[in-house]
């Protein structure tokens, strides 16, 4: 069996979707699209709502969260971006990314004004190459 390589400009498909041809360009999939994001529970038992290029999820700490990838990003240098949210907790709530920016995973740490805080409702999303 042979391999080879199909080179393309833009992907169609026949209607499968909304009954009319749709097509996007192949610049935006490699380049526009988010390459990882997550939607997970970050108290008591860590878990994914839902996710894209997840593999796992681990729980290092109060407020501490790793997301661990798929597929890994081509280098560190990606962008990452996340919210927080959880009914009946005062305070000002942010999310720090970049406690540590690796090519397997991205560092989430949870705050409550400056005390690291678990949530209930915790997203991220990166932008990057793939490797």
């Amino acid at each position: 069996m042979a391999n080879g390589t199909i080179a393309f400009d833009t992907l169609s498909t026949s209607g499968q979707i909304s009954g009319t041809a749709v097509s996007v360009d192949t610049d935006y999939l490699a380049y526009g699209s988010a390459k990882s994001w997550v939607n997970f529970n970050g108290t008591g038992t860590i878990a994914s709502r839902d996710s894209f290029n997840i593999a796992s999820l681990t729980d290092t700490g109060t407020g501490h969260y790793d997301p661990n990838f798929s597929n890994n990003m081509s280098n560190n240098d990606f962008s990452a971006t996340g919210g927080i949210s959880e009914s009946g907790v005062g305070g000002e709530a942010t999310i720090a990314l970049g406690d540590g920016y690796f090519t397997s995973s991205v560092k989430i740490l949870t705050k409550n004004s400056t005390t690291l805080t678990d949530y209930q409702f915790i997203a991220s999303t990166v932008n990057g190459d793939l490797a």
